[in-house]
């Protein structure tokens, strides 16, 4: 029984990255971070081609590295190993929680980019600020999140209605 508990007590509270051969605990996502993670996975949910799917915490394998990014946009035919996306991803976001530096994010994007991933957003909730990485640009997006699919359609996402999401309503 003893065995058994400390199998229990030990296993991660919350998804885990494996980087550089390191087991990296995620952090636990705050108010900020799960407003606008819903609002980038229904916004999307409802741009996407029926080709695509979107989803949170996806394990994504890069290399000899698993990373877990807050979206992830994938091809309905990708490939799996034991549950974890093999193919990449053809777009990530990655949204900073506490906890996180904005370096750590832009560093996670690039081992995404470099695997495959064509185009990451990284979204820092606290400043409304919010940048699309590609392997040869950095910009930051001022009215629009946007993304080229590999079937030729284009779709956006407007940061000010993104940012809205984290506007207090108005007391009654």
């Amino acid at each position: 029984m003893l065995d058994f508990m400390s199998t229990v007590l030990t296993e991660p509270l919350y998804h885990s990255e494996l980087i550089d051969g390191h087991e990296v605990q995620k952090p636990l996502p705050k108010k900020l971070h799960f407003l606008i993670e819903a609002f980038i996975i229904v916004t999307l949910a409802r741009l996407l081609p029926k080709r695509f799917r979107v989803g949170p915490e996806l394990n994504v394998l890069c290399g000899a590295d698993r990373l877990v990014p807050d979206v992830s946009v994938v091809d309905r035919d990708a490939r799996y190993i034991n549950g974890d996306l093999a193919d990449p991803a053809i777009l990530c976001v990655e949204i900073v929680s506490p906890g996180q530096t904005i370096a750590n994010l832009f560093d996670k994007a690039d081992r995404l980019l470099r695997a495959g991933t064509p185009l990451c957003w990284i979204i820092w909730p606290e400043r409304r600020k919010a940048w699309m990485y590609t392997a040869d640009d950095l910009v930051e997006a001022a009215d629009t999140l946007q993304a080229l699919l590999p079937d030729g359609n284009t779709i956006q996402v407007s940061t000010a209605e993104m940012w809205a999401e984290l506007d207090e309503p108005a007391p009654a």
